[in-house]
């Protein structure tokens, strides 16, 4: 009996430590975490409230002297960003130029990774058949060594193994 209570009571526990994120955390739940904001940057500036700093305005100086306010205010000719258009925005051309471009895009990155992974199989010290053919022969040489009747002939597959795991290597080469 006490060993069942036990054994639920441990059950219990290890339930407890896999509980969801919110029972761990009861007291700090934050309700507004899957809502999105009410108010946005131009409603509070609207409402005279702190005002988006504009990184084009801000100055560093090494003096105690404050800017003058005509080298601080934007000019009247300000130069405009070019517009981007969207996918669906674009004409037929420019639809088809975009869609070359990827294509040439993916299939140049595409080449790049294989060229690195050329590089890299290329610069590992064992190819995966004489890897394979060492692995066998160890297992082939330490059952013949430890002897018995199951472990000569695990052994002996083994090294079978590892001999023609190490001929197709050769073969390759």
């Amino acid at each position: 009996m006490k060993r069942t209570l036990l054994c639920l009571a441990a059950i219990a526990f290890m339930a407890s430590c896999s509980a969801p994120k919110y029972s761990y955390n009861f007291d700090h739940y934050n309700y507004n975490a899957g809502k999105k904001k009410t108010s946005s940057v131009n409603e509070v500036v609207a409402n005279d409230g702190p005002q988006a700093i504009q990184p084009e305005l801000l100055m560093a100086s090494t003096t105690s002297e404050i800017p003058s306010a005509e080298i601080i205010l934007p000019t009247t000719e300000a130069k405009v960003a070019p517009v981007k258009k969207t996918y669906a925005q674009m004409t037929k051309t420019e639809r088809k130029e975009l869609r070359t471009y990827l294509k040439a895009e993916v299939k140049n990155s595409i080449q790049a990774k294989k060229e690195s992974i050329k590089g890299v199989t290329s610069t590992k010290g064992m190819d995966g058949d004489l890897k394979l053919a060492s692995i066998f022969g160890a297992v082939g040489i330490a059952g013949l060594i430890i002897g018995g009747d199951v472990f000569y002939i695990i052994g002996g597959l083994a090294l079978l193994i590892g001999v023609v795991f190490f001929v197709k290597w050769v073969i390759r080469q």
